[in-house]
């Protein structure tokens, strides 16, 4: 049953670890994540999104074994000029940085760095920490400004169903560096699936980074999202959340001002019907003085649409 669902931890034997210190730190998450299973509505940050008592309604399994199909007949979208990654169920597949200069960036596989992260309380991150097994790392050098947009195509396949991803990403952001990125999700299943994404953002001295948060189609697609990110001294963070289909999705933002005048905005416009379901949590930690932040969430619903926002 979903509501006592429990991790093998045999699980992390069929990973790609990078060394004792990886499977020692997935296999403390993994016993964090068994300990509490999927996270209810008896905990505060999950009071208005019960996931436990969700997943339970819409699964009646969940696979931990991942999709072996490939696609990647993806429709660049048109009219503007820009560099793109391909994801594919969470895995980097491919990229382009044709308007750039590559010595500027370096981009690579999950497995190439060490991801190592803080400790959580959060079910889901725990989860993930044990059992990410794919997405990207991206770095933007010192001084290095992109000429064109970056496009993060995050394609999910036709064969996914009643499985969960889980897949980390990292963008650092040099010193005096910037960078605007759009997150376009491209869903191609008719079937219910979880994907539980952690993403870690770092942003230099005097940095910029932009992001946008979009969807090709409708989905039925459960998603979760943890952003953790920091701003150093004179950093500006933007993010601009436009959510219209996803049938549940939670985004939890986690944002550390850790340098004297960093900024930071979240803007978001919500569009549900039916039984979506869309939460954004943030987290915004004035650490040090003379730092500014602003939030602004709107929501438009229709039938039995739920959107909800904790700040």
């Amino acid at each position: 049953m979903i509501e006592n669902f429990k991790i093998d931890s045999k699980e992390i034997d069929k990973i790609n670890l990078i060394n004792k210190e990886d499977k020692n730190f997935r296999i403390e998450n993994l016993n964090a994540f068994n300990r509490t299973g999927f996270p209810s509505k008896k905990e505060e940050d999950w009071k208005f999104s019960d996931v436990r008592a969700i997943f339970s309604k819409n699964f009646k399994k969940i696979n931990l074994s991942k999709s072996n199909s490939y696609e990647n007949d993806i429709k660049l979208l048109k009219d503007f000029d820009h560099n793109y990654v391909l994801l594919v169920n969470g895995k980097l597949e491919k990229s382009e940085f044709k308007f750039e200069d590559k010595s500027k960036v370096k981009i690579s596989n999950y497995h190439d760095q060490k991801f190592f992260e803080e400790k959580s309380k959060n079910p889901l991150v725990c989860l993930n920490h044990a059992l990410s097994d794919s997405g990207y790392y991206l770095e933007v050098k010192e001084g290095y400004k992109f000429e064109k947009v970056l496009v993060i195509y995050n394609l999910f396949t036709k064969d996914l169903s009643s499985e969960i991803l889980n897949n980390k990403n990292k963008i650092v952001i040099g010193k005096n560096s910037e960078l605007h990125t759009i997150n376009y999700t491209i869903n191609r299943s008719n079937n219910k699936f979880i994907n539980n994404n952690y993403e870690s953002r770092i942003l230099f001295e005097n940095s910029k980074y932009k992001n946008i948060c979009i969807q090709a189609n409708k989905s039925d697609g459960y998603f979760h999202k943890f952003s953790n990110i920091k701003l150093k001294t004179h950093s500006n963070f933007s993010s601009f959340i436009f959510s219209s289909g996803l049938k549940f999705n939670k985004n939890d933002i986690n944002i550390d001002l850790e340098g004297e005048n960093s900024d930071c905005i979240i803007k978001s416009a919500l569009f549900l019907n039916n039984d979506e379901h869309q939460e954004i949590k943030t987290k915004v930690n004035h650490l040090v003085p003379n730092c500014k932040s602003y939030q602004k969430i709107k929501s438009v619903l229709d039938s039995e649409g739920k959107g909800i926002y904790q700040g």
